[in-house]
């Protein structure tokens, strides 16, 4: 069995159209998303007499046409952002209320969603593949109802799996407190007990894979940005940001305490790699999103023997 192993794609429509290929690419029998679709950012195109006008990565443009506007449409969304087409007075009452902006960016985020799941439906119509997506702590709740409208993806946020061949999966989304407070970021008494009674059904670790979004602590996949308490980035003499452990306790005495077969993360966009803990293999793809590029983990497993390799792949 293969499996293809992502995570934290945020809103990317090139990355999640690149994930759709991986069955055909790859040969993977089991395609995963480990938490974190939806995008952070909406960009308004304003129209204005004629032409419209937008500041997309800090650059303001000025579209003559409806070409351009689809043009920058493609790009904005495939950076993992929401364009928005608009007024100016429109425009200004979005900026005098927040709540209508909240409202605006739930619509969006679930119509991509939604969106992407037609484009599960049609894409892998036909293949012999199972595709799993997990929501991650940055999403929101209503994403898995638009996740849920998808004939072929699988949300396993929560649940185990039977992958076959005697193997086994959970997937668990949330994550440790952030500094952004997202929606799922949860204490780590409430992490532990998520796993715990997950990790209870599972008859054998040596066979069972562990999908949850956050890495486990100090284990170098983890490593992320120090920030003091006004998010601004602590950097050594030379300028370079210091790294420090982010990860969930929760989740490193989880995995030394059960020892499943892998465990498999995401969150953490600059810390990728293939790792030990203890017995169990652990792994975090990394991400590169905004440019629509996607990193992975190619796993291979066989009945027998069980993991029988882990590999980055980026494309």
């Amino acid at each position: 069995m293969r499996i293809y192993y992502a995570s934290d794609i945020h809103g990317s429509r090139k990355c999640w159209l690149k994930f759709l290929a991986t069955p055909k690419y790859y040969g993977a029998d089991v395609i995963v998303v480990g938490g974190d679709i939806t995008g952070k950012f909406i960009t308004p195109i304003i129209r204005r007499n004629g032409h419209a006008e937008a500041t997309f990565l800090g650059i303001k443009r000025k579209l003559k046409s409806e070409q351009d506007i689809a043009k920058l449409s493609e790009l904005i969304a495939n950076a993992g952002q929401y364009s928005v087409e608009m007024s100016p007075d429109e425009e200004q009452t979005y900026a005098r209320d927040q709540a209508q902006v909240d409202a605006l960016f739930q619509r969006v985020i679930c119509e991509r969603v939604e969106e992407w799941g037609r484009l599960a439906d049609e894409r892998l119509a036909g293949q012999r593949v199972r595709c799993f997506v997990s929501p991650g702590n940055d999403d929101s709740y209503n994403v898995d109802q638009a996740l849920a409208k998808s004939k072929v993806i699988e949300v396993h946020d929560g649940r185990v799996v039977d992958l076959g061949d005697g193997f086994s999966m959970f997937g668990l989304g949330y994550s440790n407190i952030t500094p952004w407070n997202c929606p799922r970021d949860i204490s780590e008494e409430e992490l532990a007990a998520k796993i715990d009674v997950l990790a209870r059904q599972i008859e054998r670790m040596d066979r069972a894979i562990f999908d949850i979004h956050v890495p486990p602590y100090d284990t170098g996949i983890d490593s992320a940005p120090e920030l003091t308490s006004d998010m601004t980035v602590v950097s050594d003499s030379l300028g370079a940001p210091i790294m420090v452990a982010v990860g969930s306790t929760a989740v490193r005495e989880a995995i030394l305490k059960y020892q499943p077969m892998l465990s498999m993360h995401g969150h953490i966009h600059e810390s990728s790699g293939v790792r030990k803990l203890g017995a169990t293999t652990i792994v975090n793809p990394g991400s590169e999103y905004a440019e629509g590029i996607l990193r992975g983990v190619l796993i291979d497993l066989d009945p027998r023997e069980g993991l029988i390799s882990a590999n980055m792949v980026t494309g």
